[in-house]
């Protein structure tokens, strides 16, 4: 007996039966039909955040018996949720299984999957197809989030990011071209900082399904820049002018101190200080020091100012 078109409807018993010389034999056997013919689906996932919680759809199309099929969400070897139908169903159908997921950051690196089994007991039948989740990058996590280095020294950073396929990452120093690539491993390497090194980097990750990004700030530390001072006005100021002396720096961790030789004045922690003198006097005149001071060091400018 061929049997062309096979079709669910057909779970009948077949008997073969031999008859020869008024004796009959005959043997019975039952057709078992199923249908699963690929692997579930699930759809790209844009990002998965540590710690909130989304819903993930598998989907097993034209599948028979549909009670006989067992979705398992897994990550990496671990199951996470094993969803069965429930009922009795007559034909070919689809079926899909929702997920709530939460990832954490201990997940990174893992994929996340959907199992199919179909299994048919009576026959001793089971057959599995799986699906890996394609996810763009979502958790994004830097070994240092307050990196420091000291002038001359090395630095590395590591980013890393969790999505599927491994997403690429590639390093920026904002305003330039990119700092570092996938090649380096993942690493924002500086040898022998210098203070041209310090500022905003980025961290870029991603993946055919998406991108992410994170940005991070690099402190080189040492002695502070050398400040400025400067009078408010070109020329020797003359007796009885209105007269201001700027203290200033682009170093923002430097305490700035203004005075005059011998005696001091101004203010600590400051960008900039301002020394005001209404009516400069003959007295007035002299060396005026501007001068930046951090844990590492200190340096000074200095202005001759002569009263006319």
């Amino acid at each position: 007996m061929l049997i062309r078109n096979i079709t669910t409807e057909q779970n009948i018993k077949i008997v073969c039966r031999a008859t020869c010389e008024g004796k009959t034999k005959e043997k019975t056997s039952d057709i078992k039909v199923f249908s699963f013919p690929q692997d579930p689906v699930l759809p790209k996932i844009k990002s998965l955040i540590a710690n909130q919680t989304q819903k993930l759809n598998c989907t097993v199309h034209n599948v028979y018996p549909l009670e006989r099929i067992q979705i398992e969400w897994l990550r990496g070897d671990k199951t996470l949720f094993v969803d069965e139908p429930e009922g009795s169903f007559d034909n070919v159908q689809s079926y899909s299984s929702v997920f709530n997921y939460t990832p954490s950051v201990s997940d990174l690196g893992k994929n996340i999957s959907c199992k199919a089994t179909l299994k048919i007991a009576e026959i001793e039948l089971e057959e599995t197809r799986n699906s890996n989740a394609e996810y763009g990058p979502g958790t994004i996590t830097i070994s240092s989030n307050n990196p420091s280095v000291k002038l001359g020294e090395h630095l590395e950073i590591t980013c890393q990011a969790d999505g599927n396929p491994q997403p690429t990452i590639l390093w920026w120093k904002e305003e330039t071209e990119p700092a570092q690539n996938k090649s380096q491993n993942e690493k924002l390497i500086i040898n022998n900082a210098s203070r041209s090194q310090a500022g905003w980097y980025r961290c870029d990750a991603s993946n055919a399904v998406g991108s992410q990004q994170r940005r991070v700030k690099v402190i080189v530390l040492g002695p502070p820049n050398i400040p400025k001072i400067q009078l408010s006005q070109r020329g020797d100021p003359k007796e009885g002018e209105n007269i201001t002396i700027l203290c200033s720096s682009d170093d923002g961790s430097a305490g700035l101190t203004l005075y005059k030789q011998s005696a001091a004045s101004g203010a600590l922690n400051k960008q900039a200080v301002l020394l005001n003198i209404p009516s400069v006097q003959i007295t007035d005149g002299g060396i005026y020091i501007c001068e930046a001071k951090n844990d590492f060091g200190t340096e000074r400018s200095t202005i001759n100012i002569t009263v006319e």
